[in-house]
């Protein structure tokens, strides 16, 4: 099968490398092109200690809001130039290459994406979340290959491990 739209769904792990580098290599033999997307996480709770404080009025209120938009802001900006780094080293391998970046629930937001784009395959990396945390917070990667509407390459953390091809469950 040829995959000549090729959504590639990238995290900023150790793995993200990996998810790439299959994508890219995937898009050069199909003559594909690809649409790298970063979902940031949601994480309302990352500054919830500061908020707590400027809540009991332990900390400027609006100080607190400042500096978590600042913070977005800088990985916003950290986020699209390393983006575009991938962006380039697909276009000299004479792929094409849209980025879209947006944050949103990751799991719905990428098959959306899939479907308005009309996506051959989704290919991406898997968290390693295993236990409790996986049963708590749920997989992207198992989400997206139940609901996306085209199959899903999950690249693996591991090396050693083979690609696994999952198709939507019908």
């Amino acid at each position: 099968m040829s995959y000549r739209k090729i959504l590639v769904a990238l995290d900023r792990t150790a793995a993200s490398d990996r998810v790439f580098d299959y994508a890219l290599d995937l898009a050069q033999s199909s003559q594909g092109q690809l649409k790298l997307v970063h979902n940031p996480a949601l994480k309302p709770y990352d500054n919830l200690g500061q908020l707590i404080d400027a809540g009991a009025g332990l900390q400027n209120s609006a100080k607190v809001q400042h500096e978590a938009e600042a913070a977005q802001l800088d990985q916003s900006q950290e986020t699209r130039q390393w983006l575009e780094q991938l962006r380039g080293e697909a276009l000299n391998r004479q792929v094409s290459t849209e980025i879209v970046c947006e944050t949103a629930a990751p799991g719905p937001f990428i098959c959306q994406l899939a479907e308005t784009w009309a996506a051959d395959v989704v290919v991406m990396g898997n968290s390693g979340k295993k236990g409790l945390k996986k049963l708590i917070l749920g997989s992207v990667s198992e989400y997206v290959a139940k609901h996306a509407p085209c199959p899903t390459l999950v690249v693996p953390n591991d090396s050693g491990l083979e690609v696994e091809l999952l198709s939507k469950a019908g």
